[in-house]
C-alpha cells in the first residue's frame, strides 16, 4: 500500500492529465460520430457527407466511413486512458490521416465550383487540425520514448 505522506515517484505509468482529458474528449466525439452514423443525422436535410484521406463519401458510404472513424477514435481514446502506447500510435496515425486528408481534399477540389464552400470550410479547419496533431505528437513523444520495463512475476 502506498504511503500518503510519500510524494509519488516518477514512473512510466504517469501520463499527463491533459492527455487524459484529450482522450476523454475523443471518446465523447466518437459517441457523437457514431450517433450521427447510426441515426443518419445530417445538417440541413442534405445527405450525410464524410471525408477520409481527401475522398468524399455520401449517404450510406458516409455512414459507414463515419462509423469506422468513430471506432478508431474511441479505440485510441480508450488506449490513452488505459496508458497504452498503442493508443498514442493510433492517435498519431489517425491525426496524420486527418491532416493529409485536409490537404488532399483542398488541393483536389480547389477549382471545383460545387465544392467551393467545403474547400473554404476545410481551409478554416486546417490550422486547428494541425494544432491538434502537433499537440498529440508533442505530448506523446516522452511517453513513446520511455522503455518498457518488464513486470515482476
Amino acid at each position: 500500500m502506498d504511503d500518503p505522506l510519500t510524494p509519488p515517484s516518477e514512473s512510466t505509468d504517469r501520463w499527463p492529465r491533459d492527455l487524459q482529458v484529450f482522450a476523454g474528449l475523443c471518446i465523447l466525439w466518437s459517441a457523437v460520430l457514431m450517433t450521427r452514423s447510426i441515426f443518419n443525422l445530417s445538417a440541413g436535410g442534405v445527405p450525410l457527407e464524410d471525408v477520409i484521406f481527401g475522398v468524399k463519401f455520401y449517404a450510406d458510404q458516409a455512414r459507414l466511413t463515419m462509423a469506422l472513424q468513430a471506432i478508431i477514435i474511441a479505440a485510441f481514446g480508450i488506449g490513452i486512458l488505459m496508458h497504452q502506447r498503442w493508443g498514442l500510435f493510433l492517435a498519431l496515425l489517425y491525426m496524420a490521416q486527418v491532416v493529409a486528408g485536409h490537404v488532399i481534399f483542398i488541393m483536389s477540389n480547389l477549382g471545383v465550383d460545387s465544392q467551393r464552400i467545403h474547400v473554404k470550410i476545410a481551409s478554416i479547419e486546417s490550422p486547428v487540425v494541425l494544432l491538434i496533431a502537433l499537440y498529440v505528437w508533442y505530448r506523446s513523444r516522452p511517453l513513446l520514448r520511455q522503455t518498457v520495463s518488464p513486470r515482476p512475476v
